[in-house]
Parts: C-alpha cells; sequence; structure tokens
C-alpha cells in the first residue's frame, strides 16, 4: 500500500467517525436531556435498576435513595410534555408502587416525602399498562427444561443458513409483524429497547434500498421483503453508551432472523459497513430521522424449493473459547 493510499484510507476513517461522533453528540441524552424520547430513555433506565434491585435474594430495605427519587421526578416531568408514552409511565408506577411494598422496615423519611408525588402519579397511569413494571416469578418452565429442549434449540439456531434463492411467494405482514414481536424480547441495555425495524417489500422501494448496499448482487431483488434494522440514539444517555446501540441491534437483528427461521422464512443479512457519504445517501433515500443509525439490512423470504446454502464451516472452538492457562483466571491462552 502506498502512502497516498494509507493517506486516503485514514481521511475516510477519520470523516466517518467525525460523523459519528457529531450524530451520537447531537441527538443523546449528553446533550438533549430534555428531549421526550430521552426523559423516556431515563424513565426506562432507572426503574429497571428499580426492577433489578428487587429481583435479588435478599435486596436491601428501602435501597437505590437517589435512584428512586429521580425516577418520580423524571416521571412528573415527563408526565408534563404534550406527548408521553403512557406505557412506560405505567410500568414505572407499578414498579414504583411495588417497591414501595416490598419491605417491613419502616419507610424513610426520604420515601414519605416523595409518596404524595407517587400517589399523584398512579392515580394518573397506574392502570395503564397490561404488562406492569416490577418483578414477577420466573416460573415453574425454566426450571423445567429438559436437555431433550436444549437440544432442540441448538439444532434449531444450527440450521439457521443464509438464503440467497428465494421463491416467488410473498411474506405475509401478520408474520413480519410477529417476528418483531420475538425480537423485542431480545436484551437491552436497562431495558431501554432502542432498536427500530421497517420492512420494504419487493419492488422499486426495496431495490432502491438494496442498490445502496454492496453485497446482494443476483439475488437481493427476489426477496419478499427488505428489512431495515436501525437503532434510536435517543436511548442512550452517555459517553460510554456511544457504541451500545449497535450491540442491542445486533442482538435485536439475530432474534428478528429466528422469529423468522422459526416460521419458514430464510434470511440473508446484509451488512452496512460504509463510509459516511454512503450512509447519507441511504438517509437521503429514506428521509431516515437523524437520530437513528442504520444497524443492517436483511432480505427476507421463502426459500426456493431447490436452494442451496453454504456450508460455511466454523472456525475451531479452541479459538473462540478462551480458556484460562495454568488455573490463572487472568492468564489466558
Amino acid at each position: 500500500m502506498t502512502g497516498l493510499e494509507k493517506l486516503k484510507k485514514s481521511k475516510r476513517l477519520i470523516q466517518s467517525s467525525f460523523s459519528d461522533l457529531r450524530r451520537y453528540s447531537g441527538w443523546s441524552g449528553i446533550r438533549r436531556g430534555q428531549d421526550p424520547e430521552v426523559l423516556a430513555a431515563a424513565i426506562l433506565k432507572d426503574f429497571h435498576r428499580v426492577e433489578k434491585g428487587l429481583t435479588l435474594p435478599a435486596p436491601r430495605a428501602w435501597f437505590g435513595k437517589d435512584v428512586v427519587e429521580r425516577l418520580v421526578g423524571t416521571c412528573q416531568a415527563y408526565s408534563l410534555l404534550p406527548h408521553f408514552d403512557e406505557r412506560i409511565l405505567g410500568s414505572a408506577v407499578a414498579a414504583l408502587t411495588e417497591y414501595g411494598s416490598s419491605f417491613q422496615d419502616a419507610p424513610p423519611v426520604w420515601w414519605k416525602q416523595i409518596e404524595a408525588n407517587l400517589a399523584d402519579l398512579r392515580l394518573r397511569f397506574d392502570t395503564c399498562n397490561t404488562e406492569p413494571g416490577g418483578s414477577r416469578e420466573l416460573g415453574e418452565l425454566a426450571h423445567q427444561r429438559s436437555p431433550e429442549t436444549g437440544q432442540a434449540f441448538s439444532d434449531f439456531i444450527r440450521s439457521r443458513s443464509s438464503v440467497r434463492n428465494f421463491s416467488e411467494r410473498m411474506v405475509d405482514d401478520a408474520l413480519l409483524e410477529a417476528a418483531v414481536v420475538d425480537a423485542q424480547h431480545s436484551p437491552s441495555v436497562c431495558n431501554r429497547q432502542s432498536s427500530r425495524v421497517r420492512y420494504f417489500a419487493r419492488g422499486d422501494a426495496a431495490n432502491r434500498l438494496l442498490q445502496l448496499q454492496n453485497g446482494n448482487r443476483g439475488f437481493g431483488s427476489t426477496a419478499s421483503h427488505v428489512a431495515l434494522v436501525t437503532g434510536d440514539l435517543r436511548s442512550f444517555l452517555t459517553s460510554g453508551e456511544r457504541n451500545q446501540v449497535f450491540i442491542d441491534g445486533g442482538l435485536f437483528s439475530m432474534n428478528l432472523v429466528h422469529g423468522l427461521l422459526a416460521r419458514g422464512v430464510g434470511t440473508c443479512c446484509l451488512n452496512w459497513s460504509v463510509d459516511a457519504p454512503q450512509d447519507a445517501k441511504l438517509r437521503r433515500a429514506l428521509n431516515l430521522p437523524p437520530h437513528e443509525v442504520v444497524i443492517m439490512m436483511i432480505a427476507l423470504g421463502y426459500p426456493e424449493i431447490a436452494a442451496r446454502v453454504t456450508h460455511s464451516p466454523k472456525i475451531a472452538t479452541e479459538r473462540v473459547l478462551m480458556k484460562a492457562s495454568d488455573g490463572n483466571a487472568l492468564s489466558w491462552t
């Protein structure tokens, strides 16, 4: 590689990194503390911290004073906005209500001071959510899973292969939505659920999307739909979370693929590893909101009967599972 080629690549890296920095700093909670979506993310983060504390083997009585006080205040501020999500407030109120009734020790002064505010929130939002926040029993099912169940799941995930030969049959909208519901059960940082997905049916819109992605030539246009998975930066609050959108989005995408696979739909994940100028083309084409970042595209559809897939042999497990050497947990081979 010549010096000029190195310089050009370094320039593209700097430009793209600066674009990422500007977008994250401009749309995350770092600068938009009063944005409705940022406030919603803060509520989700804090009431999930309350939920987590309630699930510990022996929760400390009246734990998390600062978190609880902040959560009540944020809920109040959020509820005064012209538009807010009642489900989020209902979940937070339910978690706080369980918290207030979970301890035998007498309530501390600080809890008594915020009880009136919580009572007002409870009056307004306690019945807004059919799936309330707080904690629940894990259930017998988790303790009854057998080796056969594990083997069946192992067989299922090992059966997945990228499909590049789709039939003309279109995937029904109800099935696509069901797969999204499955993907919503993916882990996300503090349960903030930043992932978004858009489906584009086979046709001009999907083709325009695929033309911007380098890796679907020869099969992309035959897919029933193209899914575009994005992440909402307003769900993230600190500089330490600058990469979390990709982690949460990747987990969501994998479960979306598995949800489709469970219903007989084949998929091919299409990466969006591009420089800022190419990313800008996609944004203009879709009028994508500036607070969303692209995670990946997914071509999906029913496979042709005679479709072939790659073997894609996996590297040796010893290269993936890093074991400690000589019994030293800090020394790894």
